[in-house]
């Protein structure tokens, strides 16, 4: 008798062609039929299915989840930039409130498993390792929107899982503008790169993050921080960043948050604490391995062997 394969289970990530849910969907392709919602940009990865939808349209929502039938949802779409939120409330409150309210919504008529992604901004930084039972206190909009958007998911479906991140790095192919390689950037083209030295994040990758994420997707609810197991400085990354790449170092200034004027207030210490998440079968890769692999890999395939959950 011939042998059937079980089809693979469907999973939706809103903000596909994001920085976030490029890394998500490198790796869930070995284990689900990958649907990528998105807006602008068309999706990269391949082996999955784009879907083109304004998330915050909620028919359009509606429709779409309707159409394609997940299994499970996971919502990484945000407007993540704090100081344009600053500027701009209005459209960040329709972006990373409502539109999470609307996903979280359906998600519970459907009965499948819904997460979204929140951020370590949601504390003030007065004192760092803040765990899932700390009350949140954000100084910024940004900020305050995911707060109010995991209180609104959780009221209204309470099956939700919530995975606080922190400042992530990841792959040229997700990003050329995030963090590490607008560092890298500079430092090639030999022009000086000012860094704080006095904002402390659990900085990790964005494939340990995902393989975190998908890890804990199913079979949890609540809030989960999944981030790196210390914390640095940016100051402190960039001279990794720097010895990884084998760049010159002496282009990196440091500086502190008052000498940068911004919209956004910053919080100067949302390290996270990750035991939760780790007691659930997480574990981060250090932070320097992770820069490793990226730098020496040759191509996908071999990264996604390496960090595949």
């Amino acid at each position: 008798m011939c042998k059937v394969d079980k089809p693979l289970k469907k999973l939706l990530i809103t903000g596909g062609s994001g920085f976030l849910g490029y890394h998500v969907a490198l790796l869930a392709t070995s284990r689900w039929q990958v649907y990528v919602m998105y807006y602008r940009n068309t999706p990269l990865v391949t082996g999955t299915i784009p879907v083109h939808c304004d998330i915050t349209r909620y028919i359009d929502l509606g429709n779409t989840l309707e159409e394609v039938q997940p299994d499970a949802v996971l919502h990484t779409a945000a407007l993540a930039d704090a100081n344009y939120c600053q500027l701009h409330p209005d459209e960040s409150f329709e972006v990373n409130v409502e539109a999470t309210r609307n996903l979280a919504g359906i998600c519970s008529d459907l009965n499948i498993p819904f997460a979204f992604t929140s951020t370590d901004l949601v504390f003030d930084g007065k004192r760092g390792n803040y765990t899932e039972e700390d009350t949140p206190n954000p100084l910024m909009w940004y900020g305050a929107h995911k707060v109010q958007a995991e209180e609104d998911a959780m009221r209204i479906y309470p099956r939700t899982v919530i995975f606080r991140l922190p400042m992530m790095f990841g792959l040229r192919e997700a990003s050329g503008k995030n963090f590490m390689w607008q560092i890298i950037n500079r430092l090639k083209e030999g022009k000086p790169q000012r860094l704080f030295t006095d904002e402390y994040r659990s900085v990790s990758g964005a494939l340990s993050i995902s393989r975190g994420i998908l890890q804990l997707l199913e079979n949890t609810s609540g809030i989960f921080h999944v981030a790196g197991a210390g914390k640095l400085s940016r100051y402190e990354f960039g001279l990794m960043v720097a010895d990884v790449f084998r760049l010159e170092k002496s282009y990196l200034e440091p500086c502190r948050q008052a000498d940068v004027p911004m919209p956004a207030p910053r919080p100067a210490d949302v390290s996270l604490d990750i035991r939760k998440a780790r007691s659930a079968g997480y574990e981060p890769v250090p932070v320097n391995e992770e820069l490793t692999a990226i730098a020496k890999s040759e191509n996908l395939q071999n990264l996604i062997a390496k960090f595949a959950p």
